[in-house]
């Protein structure tokens, strides 16, 4: 899968194969994977999991995780045609949270939403050293319907990215002196 600067693969950007991490790129950057993938005895359903971002600051601050999200379990749907369902878990705690985890929780439940899951889930998961650590859950199916709202969220993320790539861009290049401005230095 690839979308402009942005790929999916497997670990050490090997071609993926059902089962191993996945690893996003956006050119050759490595900006996050998915730890855990686990198809079912099956092989109808697959369960992913553990998302991590290699920056998390630069990852948020970019708005990817909704794009990132839309753009693996595209990459599933579309390479695996026998898979119908996946489960999703977004639990991993984000630094800087404290006494928002009700908000970071609310975000990914309408994140998920957003993409066609179905049974969306909030519920603690303790983990040792995190007061109020949680898991969002739910099943994306392979249907119509899901279909359509992973679509539409795919189209308007990446336009997003698009829209985030050309601002970076121009924020990084400095502007063009004018002709006027030029012959004003030589005076």
């Amino acid at each position: 899968m690839t979308f402009e600067r942005l790929h999916l693969t497997g670990p050490d950007g090997r071609p993926y194969v059902l089962g191993e991490r996945i690893e996003v790129f956006d050119g050759s950057a490595l900006i996050g994977r998915v730890q855990s993938v686990t198809p079912s005895p099956g092989g109808d359903e697959v369960r992913i999991e553990n998302f991590v971002s290699t920056d998390s600051a630069d990852f948020r601050a970019k708005a990817l995780p909704k794009l990132v999200l839309a753009e693996v379990v595209t990459f599933i749907a579309e390479r695996y045609p026998s898979i119908h369902a996946i489960g999703i878990e977004l639990s991993r705690d984000i630094e800087g949270f404290e006494g928002r985890q009700t908000a970071l929780a609310s975000a990914r439940a309408e994140i998920l939403q957003s993409i066609g899951t179905a049974n969306v889930q909030v519920s603690p998961k303790p983990h040792a050293g995190q007061a109020g650590h949680f898991a969002v859950t739910g099943v994306w199916h392979y249907d119509e319907a899901s279909l359509a709202a992973l679509s539409a969220v795919l189209q308007a993320q990446r336009a997003a990215y698009r829209e985030r790539q050309k601002e970076e861009a121009a924020r990084a290049t400095p502007p063009r002196p004018t002709l006027r401005q030029l012959l004003r230095k030589d005076r």
